[in-house]
This record gives C-alpha cells, structure tokens and sequence, in this order.
C-alpha cells in the first residue's frame, strides 16, 4: 500500500493503525469523508474498513495527483471496497462540491502541495462542523533522519561522474574488448573500482541502510552479468539509474516537505486564516522513537461528523 514498497513498511499498522481508528471513531450514520494525497488508497481502505466494522454507511473518496493503484482499481472513480478513488486530482483543485466533507484525512500529505492554495481548497469543501485530521512529516523524525542518511547514500552513487556512468562506458567498452583497446579497458574499469570502492566504504558509516546493501549488490550483478554475457543492453544499466535517482527525488521531497516547529506554527496561523479553529498538533511517538506531528482542526463549532 505504500508508494515506496519495504520501506515504510510499518507506516499503516501498529500505533498508526491505532491513531486512524481512533479518528475514524468520529464518524457516523452517513459521514463523508476524503482522504487527500491517497498514495495506493491506504487510509482511505482504512476508513471504508472502520465504517464497514461498524455497519455505517460512508460515502467515502479518495484522490491523489497520480495514479491509483489500490489492487484492483479499474477505472478512476469505480468504487474499490467501498471507496471512490480520483486519480490525477490535485488537492489545491478538487472540484468537488463546496460545504460537502464531514472529515478530510491526510497522512504524509498537505505538507507536499502548495500549502496555501491546498488549505484555501480544503477551507471551500469541508462541512461547517467537519473535521481536518492529517498525519505529516516531523523534520526530527526516525523518518526524516533516516531520509537524510538516503539522500546521503545516493549522491555517492549519483554524484557525477556516477557509478552507473562509469558502468555504461565499462560495459561499452568491454562490448567490444576483443577487438578495442586494452589499455582503455583497463582504465575504464579501475574508474568502476574506485567508485564502488566509494559505495563499498559507506557500509561502515551505514551498516543497516537497505538501500545500500541493495543498490551495491544490483550493480555488482550487472559487473558480473557483464562479464558473463558481453552483450548485456546498455539500457539495463540505465533503467536500474532512472530507479535510483526516482527513490533520491522522492526522498528529497519528502526532506523538504518536513517541517519544524516554526512549520508547524506557520501551518496553524494558514489553517485559522482560513477559517479552521481548534487547530492543535503535537509530536507523535511510536514506542518512545518520534515518527510525525499530528493535526486536528475543525470547520465551525457543531461536534462529531
């Protein structure tokens, strides 16, 4: 369900699971409710799934700027499980109907829009009474900490003249080694060593990064299929690249997304200045290890959804 597989894997159980069913505790007889930035439908599945437990009937939605892919969705507004998803949606332009959400949720998703324009949208569509409850990104978290140590990693094996660079013209190369130049091969792979040398010396620095371990092992693959196959497709190496630089543009997003204590004050005087009152949010801890803010707001003074 999360858009970066194996590594957030715990970001929709345990303690989270427990802070989500405890807000769709709100719900009742009839409630609407949107999830923003859905990613694969996570939240908005938790939703259905709560109502559904509770034998309400919820008419719930989803919608992300990018594809939906939540199992077996087919079509962008068919009902998956009870909940209605709309791919290629920006939350600072829903076009929904005004004055029609009891609750709007979001985990990991308000502070990646353009925050103005998306609170503007989300002040017009949410009901008077209704509910803003969202789950974002802490610049202090285990999470963005463990973001930074990503980027970090990456930039090793992106920063120019890159390791996959440097594999491509080995691979050239040694293409054609029979007929070229030894010399020029030679060269062309002790410039490889040195940069996975560079990604090798990371492990002591980053024992435990997954990325790492699999990034140095994919490319030690494709060295090794080089050498057993001479005409390996160039473009392997490059779709393993484009996978890589994919994950360090995600990864820097989320770094900028984070927000800091003064973020989050800048985030409630927005919130009020659109109409939002009780805005209140505090640090969110699992076991002890701090992983997001969390954030209530609600439309209006009228209680429950």
């Amino acid at each position: 369900m999360t858009s970066l597989p194996n590594l957030f894997a715990d970001n929709y159980g345990g303690d989270v699971l427990q802070f989500w069913r405890e807000a769709f505790g709100a719900l009742r007889e009839g409630s609407r409710v949107l999830d923003i930035c859905t990613g694969n439908g996570a939240i908005a599945l938790l939703a259905a799934d709560h109502a559904d437990r509770r034998k309400l009937h919820c008419e719930i939605h989803g919608l992300d700027v990018a594809e939906i892919h939540p199992g077996n969705l087919e079509s962008g507004d068919s009902p998956v499980n009870g909940v209605h998803f709309h791919p290629g949606v920006a939350v600072e332009a829903t076009h929904c109907r005004s004055d029609y959400f009891d609750m709007i949720v979001g985990q990991f998703a308000l502070e990646y829009c353009k925050v103005e324009d998306a609170i503007r949208e989300l002040a017009r569509i949410v009901s008077k009474g209704g509910r803003l409850v969202l789950m974002l990104h802490h610049a202090d978290s285990v999470t963005a900490r463990n973001t930074r140590k990503f980027i970090r990693v990456a930039e090793v094996f992106l920063k120019e003249p890159s390791v996959f660079y440097r594999l491509r013209k080995y691979a050239e190369q040694y293409s054609r080694h029979k007929a070229g130049d030894p010399r020029k091969l030679a060269r062309k792979r002790q410039q490889l060593v040195t940069s996975l040398n560079e990604a090798d010396g990371l492990t002591r620095q980053y024992p435990n990064s997954r990325f790492l371990s699999v990034t140095l092992d994919n490319v030690k693959h494709l060295v090794e299929r080089l050498q057993s196959d001479p005409q390996m497709r160039v473009e392997e190496i490059r779709e393993f690249e484009s996978l890589v630089k994919h994950h360090y543009i995600r990864m820097r997003d989320q770094r900028d997304a984070s927000l800091d204590s003064r973020g989050m004050t800048r985030l409630e005087a927005l919130l009020r200045g659109d109409g939002f009152r009780s805005v209140h949010y505090e640090p969110y801890f699992l076991e002890d290890v701090l992983f997001s803010w969390t954030l209530t707001a609600s439309w209006g003074s009228r209680a429950g959804v």
